[in-house]
């Protein structure tokens, strides 16, 4: 197996360079069919939609002693619980829709001073995200009062409408394609360099330059 020396790769940047015109049509062709395969993909917009639910105070319960961003931050785990998205999917159940796809559409959010928590369903129907989002927020609602045996947490906003979050067509195809392109292109560049077998220079032949006696140039015949 040859071994590719400092020389050789001397030769193939010189090779790189030559062939710069190659490499940069190799470059654009995959730019164009990167376009166009992300033209192609056939566009499937996501679409958001959020409930907000409140924590209210009882002053004479024990919670009034506990502010209500620890409350929601304990409860907001229990969001993505099997019991909360169980109970959802129950109330789901003419949607065909189980607990593990309604666990894999939610998100939480919270603000700092906030007493509201914010679920939002994610899916390609903005109708379906609608209904989960509401769903979960009165499956959680539902499940906190049996577990703290009162009513602290209500919704207070249902989801009304959607919001338009990102496509599913892949963006970074376009940037793929032309730099696999360009690399396809190198490395046949540098293939073919090595696979010539031809001598470009005198270190290719001896290790000590002080070995050679005499170097014949080879010289074209003027026509």
């Amino acid at each position: 197996m040859h071994e590719i020396t400092l020389e050789d790769l001397k030769m193939i940047i010189i090779a790189l360079f030559r062939n710069k015109l190659l490499i940069t049509l190799f470059t654009i062709a995959g730019l164009c069919a990167g376009f166009l395969y992300y033209a192609r993909q056939p566009v499937a917009y996501i679409y958001n939609a959020t409930a907000t639910v409140s924590v209210v105070f009882d002053i004479n319960s024990n919670q009034g002693q506990i502010s209500s961003i620890d409350i929601i931050a304990n409860y907001a785990e229990i969001i993505t619980s099997d019991r909360v998205c169980e109970y959802a999917a129950e109330l789901l159940k003419d949607e065909d829709i189980v607990a593990e796809q309604i666990r894999n559409m939610i998100s939480t959010a919270t603000r700092t001073n906030s007493y509201m928590l914010r679920i939002t369903a994610r899916n390609q129907s903005p109708r379906l995200a609608i209904l989960v989002a509401n769903a979960v927020a009165q499956s959680f609602v539902t499940q906190v009062s049996v577990i703290t045996g009162n009513d602290s947490i209500q919704v207070l906003d249902p989801a009304k409408r959607t919001g338009m979050i990102s496509s599913g067509r892949n963006s970074m195809i376009r940037l793929i394609a032309p730099v696999g392109a360009f690399g396809a292109a190198c490395l046949l560049v540098a293939v073919m360099e090595l696979s010539i077998g031809k001598l470009r220079s005198v270190k290719q032949c001896v290790t000590d330059i002080g070995e050679l006696l005499v170097v014949i140039p080879k010289a074209r015949k003027k026509k």
